[in-house]
């Protein structure tokens, strides 16, 4: 038998139903779990009582522009600004647009101009960091996000941003503490836990930054298995950190799955091609490694870094592998004296560097490893390395990994 207090919140929880901010506080949290199908479709059914509800209308504008649908965004900011032409959200929905399409300039205009007809509106502030963030104007950014975060009491978001920028500048302790604070808020939150496995790589924990990017992967895939859509392509950078850090870890074969998932959802993408370039490099299968960077470099012709390494994995190859057109005999017994000399120089060029490499790769006799493979070579690129990248939009390449 049910105490009559417990009826009695049932039916208030009954009568709430039909209560519109309740209705919305249900949008934005499908929002924060990355259904946006669900929360367009309980909006809409907001909108229909109430064409002009301005917390609806933000979460809808949001919804929008993670779903890049930008022809529905442009319809909905023309419509506010017909009928409100003095209210902020309506120029919060122009600058929205302007951003999406690509149009950094207008948008900041325009985001500007709705902070100035209501400065307490926090998401045109929001976005006005965004503008600037995007541009690498970071001293900019993080005054925008700090006065979101004074309008936005309760919300992360302006937390994470915050400590996105610390980390693109280097203030790593400053982006740790943000982002504690902001998990403080939202323990489960994807975007703030992967922001946090990028600090801890860049401390060069890498066992602990793995063990971070594999918790959010699961939580990635457990959250696109419950909407029943596959992972989204914002979470390329993701795969790719796990793989930089499976690299690391010395755990050559799991980087190159990471990166070839990564690749399957961004299919262009020369800085993931890079990546399994170098993974294969430093298995000593340097001719794939060669493929691989040319396949970067048709996508990103100016890259610095791909054309280092794939100089010094070619200089690698020339030197190690026998000339075709040597026969066998005398010729190959010279060739080979050669290849050992040259190998014992790379040695003691690269000293500690070389041999902490070493340490990992296939041990046995020279030109053999297990089960006959050829073993990994000590390169004198390994050297060089590739950061993680973290997945904010607020990124300057858009959350494209930047080796």
């Amino acid at each position: 038998v049910q105490s009559p207090s417990a009826i009695a919140i049932g039916n208030c929880f009954d009568r709430l139903d039909g209560c519109v901010d309740l209705v919305v506080s249900k949008a934005e949290k499908f929002f924060y779990n990355c259904d946006y199908k669900k929360c367009m479709k309980v909006i809409d059914e907001i909108l229909k009582r109430d064409p002009y509800h301005k917390r609806s209308l933000t979460v809808q504008i949001g919804c929008l522009m993670e779903m890049k649908d930008f022809n529905k965004l442009f319809y909905v900011a023309h419509k506010l600004v017909d009928f409100y032409p003095d209210d902020a959200i309506s120029w919060y929905a122009v600058g929205c647009y302007y951003d999406l399409i690509g149009k950094s300039d207008p948008a900041r205009r325009y985001l500007s101009k709705a902070t100035t007809l209501d400065r307490l509106y926090g998401p045109a502030w929001l976005a006005y960091g965004h503008s600037f963030a995007k541009e690498n104007e970071h001293d900019q950014a993080m005054a925008a996000y700090f006065k979101a975060t004074q309008l936005m009491r309760g919300c992360h978001l302006p937390l994470l941003y915050i400590g996105v920028e610390c980390g693109l500048t280097k203030n790593l302790e400053m982006a740790e503490k943000f982002f504690y604070q902001a998990m403080s808020i939202a323990p489960l939150d994807v975007y703030v836990l992967h922001e946090l496995g990028v600090i801890k790589f860049e401390y060069e924990l890498y066992e602990s930054a793995e063990e971070v990017f594999r918790t959010t992967l699961d939580m990635v895939q457990s959250m696109a298995k419950a909407n029943g859509e596959p992972i989204s392509a914002r979470w390329e950078p993701l795969l790719n950190n796990l793989g930089h850090c499976c690299r690391k870890n010395k755990k050559f074969e799991e980087a190159l799955e990471f990166h070839r998932r990564a690749l399957f959802l961004k299919p262009l993408s020369g800085a993931t091609y890079t990546a399994i370039g170098f993974v294969q490099a430093l298995m000593g299968r340097l001719d794939d490694a060669v493929e691989s960077f040319h396949k970067s470099l048709s996508l990103k012709r100016d890259d610095v870094f791909t054309t280092t390494i794939l100089k010094y994995v070619i200089e690698d190859l020339a030197e190690e592998a026998p000339l075709p057109f040597y026969a066998d005999g005398e010729d190959d017994i010279e060739l080979g004296g050669k290849e050992d000399d040259s190998e014992e120089t790379r040695d003691d060029e690269m000293g500690g560097k070389a041999g902490g490499v070493g340490d990992s790769g296939v041990a046995g006799t020279p030109g053999t490893g297990p089960d006959g493979a050829p073993p990994r070579l000590k390169l004198k690129f390994d050297e060089y390395d590739s950061n993680a990248s973290p997945v904010s939009d607020t990124s300057a390449d858009d959350m494209s990994m930047d080796l």
